[in-house]
């Protein structure tokens, strides 16, 4: 039997006369769910105790919208084994998706839900909608076999499904819209790798030389103690130069969630120029540094930061219409505003410039004005996640531009309270 037979009948609500009350408790309780896990627990919760029914779970559609998976369940061990995902064209949903309310099943062989719950007790499944269609449904029970629904509980369950799915929607895009967020890190890191490679195999040259040198002379060299022992230390410290770049790059290149620790600015700016120098002389690119000593060391992350600062070094890079040119990396101590002392880190260039209708939408996702001739892909991601991770770390990303001057961007960052100061790097 459906909930489309409304004839009256008597209520399973556990306590019909308070219907106001109940459903403001359930608005409450699910708009204070501070993840969709929490959400789905808080609807279930507010549902098995509104219908006195012990046993429920709550499915929701995944990303690509082909199927449903359970999130969460009350009292799992009491019946059977529940599914874990359901296919979106698994027959209970086509009828759910068509249904304005609730549906009841009888569970046996015949029944179109039996393969989600395989209870053998007749069973409450309630759609849940939001602008999207059928973003999740819940399955309660037992119901009592004798007892169906009547016009106040058709009535409630509708209402509290249509607030459920609504918040299940926001949830949803909210883990979307993380995942994308993700996704557009991870390309535009990819981006910065091509160049890194370039950078490493570069750095790599020199150390690798002396190795090389070294084994080619010991066999002849073997009697001679102070030859040994020379380049015996070199070869070492060179291999520790060539772990610590390839520490650099594996690290840069996996993403990891944000790990804030005590970084040395100068010493970072100066790894990221490291990797861009190969770059930067194959195209006839000037690199200078202006590093303000005795700098506050910072709480960052050392690879979101470095995905920032090789984002703009390479904007800087595409922006030179023939490669010449000069690009400037400065570091300085700004004056505390409201007690809060910041670090500013700026990239300047003297290349073709930035329009002025186009200024402020560089940050915009997917917006670029580079060419397919261009250095760099011309994504339009990078800023948009330069912009994002300065947010993460409570600073601000800024820009200036005149079209055949430059451009210059600053990135300002909060100091720590009470920390030390690290000298300039060497340039």
């Amino acid at each position: 039997m459906t909930s489309d037979e409304r004839n009256s009948h008597a209520s399973i609500l556990s306590n019909p006369m308070d219907l106001i009350a109940m459903i403001g408790g359930f608005a409450e309780a699910i708009g204070s769910a501070r993840d969709l896990p929490h959400l789905g627990h808080c609807i279930l919760t507010r549902l098995s105790l509104s219908f006195a029914l012990p046993q429920a779970a709550i499915w929701v559609q995944d990303v690509a919208g082909e199927q449903y998976h359970l999130l969460a369940a009350l009292q799992e061990n009491v019946g059977l084994p529940l599914s874990a995902a359901v296919p979106s064209t698994h027959a209970l949903l086509k009828r759910l998706a068509d249904s304005p309310g609730p549906l009841q099943y009888q569970q046996d062989e015949e029944s179109p839900s039996n393969s989600i719950s395989r209870s053998v007790e007749k069973t409450l499944y309630m759609p849940l909608r939001s602008q999207k269609g059928l973003v999740g449904f819940c399955a309660m029970g037992p119901l009592d076999t004798n007892i169906s629904m009547g016009n106040a509980d058709i009535a409630a369950a509708e209402t509290m499904g249509r607030m459920a799915g609504t918040a299940l929607g926001h949830h949803l895009a909210q883990d979307q819209l993380r995942h994308s967020s993700i996704l557009i890190r991870r390309t535009d890191r990819l981006r910065s790798l091509e160049i890194m490679a370039g950078g490493f195999a570069h750095e790599i040259r020199n150390p690798l030389t002396s190795i090389k040198t070294f084994i080619q002379l010991a066999p002849q060299r073997q009697q001679d103690a102070l030859f040994i022992s020379e380049f015996s230390r070199l070869a070492i410290e060179d291999v520790h130069c060539i772990e610590r770049l390839l520490h650099e790059i594996l690290d840069y290149a996996s993403y990891m969630t944000p790990q804030p620790s005590d970084v040395d600015l100068n010493e970072l700016v100066t790894s990221c120029l490291c990797f861009i120098s190969a770059a930067a002389s194959q195209r006839g690119t000037c690199l200078r540094t202006a590093l303000a000593p005795d700098l506050p060391v910072l709480s960052l992350d050392r690879q979101q930061i470095k995905q920032v600062l090789l984002n703009l070094l390479l904007n800087a890079l595409d922006a030179m219409p023939d490669g010449q040119g000069l690009i400037c990396v400065n570091t300085r101590l700004l004056p505390p505003v409201d007690g809060i002392a910041r670090v500013q880190l700026q990239v300047e260039d003297d290349g073709c410039g930035i329009m002025p209708e186009h200024l402020d939408r560089i940050f915009d996702p997917f917006f670029t004005t580079k060419h397919s001739n261009s250095f760099g892909d011309g994504s339009g991601l990078g800023l948009t996640t330069a912009h994002q991770i300065v947010q993460d770390h409570g600073g601000t990303l800024m820009v200036k531009s005149q079209i055949g001057v430059g451009s210059t961007f600053s990135v300002d960052l909060p100091v720590p309270r009470a920390r030390t100061t690290v000298s300039a790097a060497r340039e």
